[in-house]
């Protein structure tokens, strides 16, 4: 069995040119490789990232060098789950937020946010019409903890609290480690759609 631990990361620095491509930042960063029966091997590697990438985002720049790395170097080959990183890179470039914005027009489920470098607890949800005014809707805000079960955090209706307005957990903590908005229902009117948008902050 093998696993793979980013170990060190060179905080989030500006790169000299040519290093910096079209604003992105080099994160150079250390890996350790452990093979049971083996002795540890480390690489040192590097991402390249933008100040506006998501926690999502930054996590599978990582995993894909990560793994390029190891099967290069190493001609070893893990899965996902097998790659530790650590929740301490969350604060190379991610923002202190997440968000999310949907458009149904029938009922479903809108995109997942995978929020895991950076766990969120506390949400907030808004629905607004698209091209016209919507009759009726109900709108939930769910988080997961493993991204396929799903808890209802927040839910938002023509009556409460109404169109265009939005709706919070407050001092409520609901900690997730993912987050989507779904559409139970949802009656048109003049709308072609419904906008949705979600929020959630650690």
């Amino acid at each position: 069995m093998s696993k793979a631990v980013l170990l060190t990361v060179n905080l989030c620095q500006n790169i000299p040119d040519p290093d910096v491509i079209g604003g992105l930042t080099k994160i150079g960063f250390t890996l350790c490789v452990a093979t049971i029966g083996e002795s540890p091997q480390e690489i040192a590697s590097s991402i390249f990232v933008n100040p506006a990438d998501s926690s999502a985002v930054i996590r599978q720049k990582f995993i894909d060098v990560i793994k390029a790395d190891v099967l290069n170097q190493l001609s070893i080959t893990l899965a996902n789950e097998d790659i530790i990183i650590p929740s301490y890179t969350t604060g190379l470039a991610t923002l202190a937020s997440e968000t999310r914005t949907d458009n149904f027009s029938v009922a479903g489920n809108g995109v997942t946010v995978d929020t895991s470098l950076r766990p969120l607890s506390v949400f907030s949800l808004g629905v607004d019409g698209v091209g016209g005014t919507p009759t009726a809707w109900q709108v939930v805000l769910e988080g997961s903890l493993d991204g396929t079960k799903w808890s209802t955090i927040l839910t938002h209706t023509q009556l409460s609290p109404g169109l265009g307005l939005t709706i919070s957990s407050g001092s409520n903590r609901d900690p997730s480690l993912f987050m989507r908005s779904r559409c139970v229902s949802v009656i048109l009117g003049s709308a072609s759609a419904i906008k949705t948008t979600i929020l959630g902050v650690p």
